[in-house]
């Protein structure tokens, strides 16, 4: 289910804040056709030792934000590119086409690498519509101990610690990361189906749907990953089982993230 890694060029976006990144300097670079904007885009984010914000791009650019969405768009809607922008959380990501993940798989060498086991895939699921979410509450969700799922998705940099409920002993908060996005060919949680959607459906099922796995599927059968660590037998509930669907938080609406 892996949609690629992003390569980064020898050179890196220096520091914003630093004196070396006269980005109010606008006199200082010639004047950029409006028709190269989306490759600029392009070349910035390929450098960027980081996220970027689209503001900086903007100041980088030396053109309104405005602009900046507009030439993001474009490049999100040229299928024929082999890199997709990620939005996660306000930033801006490359990564590669999820139609390629097969043969950036073969290229990376990791066409042994299992695929989620069925407890990972469910509590993934849980956390990227509840996030953030603590661990008791996944666990009242799926109904077993979940600390050995938790920490497979962690390892493999799906999820990650965001804060702290503020409650009795104050329990790590999780929620998706961009590699989660990644490696599930999504542009943002926009693209998540809506929880209407899910009714009686198993979370591996739901996550089959995706881009990334459905070009991983048609060019090879990895094996699964073995149960997690403390997994206990799953409880077989599905993903929107009567009572227990998880909610979407109502500023994942239409936010980027």
């Amino acid at each position: 289910m892996l949609s690629g890694a992003k390569h980064l060029g020898a050179t890196s976006l220096p520091d914003p804040g630093s004196k070396q990144c006269p980005l109010d300097e606008a006199s200082d670079l010639p004047d950029l056709p409006p028709e190269d904007l989306p490759a600029l885009l392009e070349a910035l984010l390929l450098v960027a030792p980081e996220p970027a914000d689209p503001r900086e791009l903007a100041a980088a650019a030396g053109v309104p934000g405005a602009l900046v969405d507009e030439a993001l768009e474009t490049l999100q809607a040229d299928s024929s590119r082999g890199l997709v922008i990620v939005r996660h959380r306000g930033t801006v990501h490359l990564a590669s086409a999820p139609r390629f993940a097969p043969y950036v798989r073969r290229f990376l060498r990791l066409e042994r690498e299992g695929r989620l086991s069925g407890a990972a895939l469910e509590t993934v699921a849980l956390i990227a519509y509840r996030q953030p979410v603590t661990r008791a509450e996944i666990e009242a969700l799926r109904g077993v101990d979940s600390s050995g799922v938790l920490a497979t998705l962690h390892a493999r940099g799906l999820i990650e610690v965001v804060g702290r409920l503020p409650t009795v002993g104050n329990p790590n908060q999780y929620a998706t990361t961009v590699e989660f996005l990644r490696q599930f060919g999504l542009s943002s949680l926009a693209d998540l189906p809506p929880l209407d959607d899910l009714a009686g459906r198993a979370a591996g099922r739901l996550f089959e749907e995706f881009p990334a796995a459905r070009a991983q599927d048609e060019a090879m059968a990895p094996k699964t990953e073995s149960s997690d660590a403390n997994e206990k037998p799953p409880s077989g509930r599905r993903l929107g089982g009567e009572g227990k669907a998880p909610q979407v938080p109502e500023s994942h609406g239409s936010q980027h993230v």
